[in-house]
């Protein structure tokens, strides 16, 4: 836990501050994304979970809001969009919008292409890349570096499931073995049951 916490420490102390792309003046996070006129579902999550201080003004620590659209929350199985809206099972939701917050802000001029190492708010340690876009895995970056005052955002056309890699049947097996979490998109109900399962 020791570890975790230094880690956590050092990815926020060697934040890059260096925005590019779309800038909204004085805006932070909760602005930016209801100016969108895409995220309405994530922004409804975001205040049903009770999360809503971390992507607003009260929030001034510099991070990345990887934030699914309404195509993205649309496209989740019945299992898990019937857990968070209709079960309101709230932990559930509180955990799936953590694991879309990272520590500092990634662009495209900031990550590499050999992989950026980061922390979500949940705690999960893992890389991201940049190829031709930049990238969580197989999830596709449909409006990038969106910059506000508390950070930056990227919109994305799936909702993330973040897991282990050992249980991600799309990775190679080395590098299931190379790294310990990766992040893809949730589609299907094994997906959400392993999610749920985590659920504390």
């Amino acid at each position: 836990m020791k570890l975790l916490k230094l880690i956590i420490v050092i990815l926020f102390a060697n934040v890059s501050l260096s925005f590019a792309g779309h800038h909204e003046e004085n805006s932070y996070m909760m602005e930016a994304l209801q100016k969108t006129g895409k995220h309405s579902i994530l922004i409804a999550a975001i205040k049903s979970s009770g999360l809503e201080k971390l992507f607003n003004e009260e929030s001034k620590v510099p991070r990345t809001l990887y934030a699914p659209n309404d195509d993205a929350f649309n496209k989740l199985p019945k299992a898990m969009s019937d857990e968070l809206f209709e079960k309101n099972n709230i932990k559930a939701l509180r955990k799936l919008l953590l694991n879309h917050v990272f520590a500092g802000t990634h662009s495209e001029e900031n990550v590499k292409s050999s992989g950026t190492l980061t922390v979500n708010l949940d705690g999960k340690i893992l890389k991201i890349y940049q190829g031709d876009d930049l990238y969580v895995k197989d999830m596709v970056i449909t409006e990038k570096d969106i910059n506000v005052q508390n950070g930056i955002i990227h919109s994305i056309e799936c909702v993330m499931f973040v897991q282990p890699s050992v249980e991600d049947k799309r990775l190679d097996l080395e590098t299931r073995n190379k790294y310990s979490i990766t992040s893809c998109c949730m589609r299907t109900d094994l997906e959400v049951d392993m999610f749920l399962s985590d659920v504390k």
